[in-house]
């Protein structure tokens, strides 16, 4: 892995959890997101890097699949809760019935 490959599942996954409509502590669960991904910064940090523009690479190239699927690792790592890792499931599957 390269140095910036955690922080890109990291934001894609927020991204992913973003486009969960139907969870209802979104809010929270994003806040805690950002929380793990500064977290992840302080020790993980390269200086001159864009995070900017990798950001915004991300939320425009990667597929919704793809964030929800980052968005299931990144649960994963933090421990995340359970009602949104179904969710993410039950989205991911219903994307792929409609490939």
């Amino acid at each position: 892995m390269r140095y910036d490959d955690p922080y890109k599942y990291m934001i894609s996954g927020y991204y992913g959890i973003e486009l969960l409509d139907e969870y209802k502590d979104k809010i929270y669960l994003l806040n805690d997101i950002k929380k793990f991904i500064d977290s992840y910064l302080e020790d993980n940090r390269v200086e001159g890097f864009d995070y900017e523009a990798l950001n915004s690479s991300i939320e425009k190239e990667r597929t919704t699949i793809e964030k929800f699927q980052d968005a299931l690792l990144l649960l994963h790592d933090m421990n995340g809760p359970m009602e949104a890792n179904i969710i993410l499931r039950q989205k991911i599957e219903d994307l792929r019935k409609k490939d």
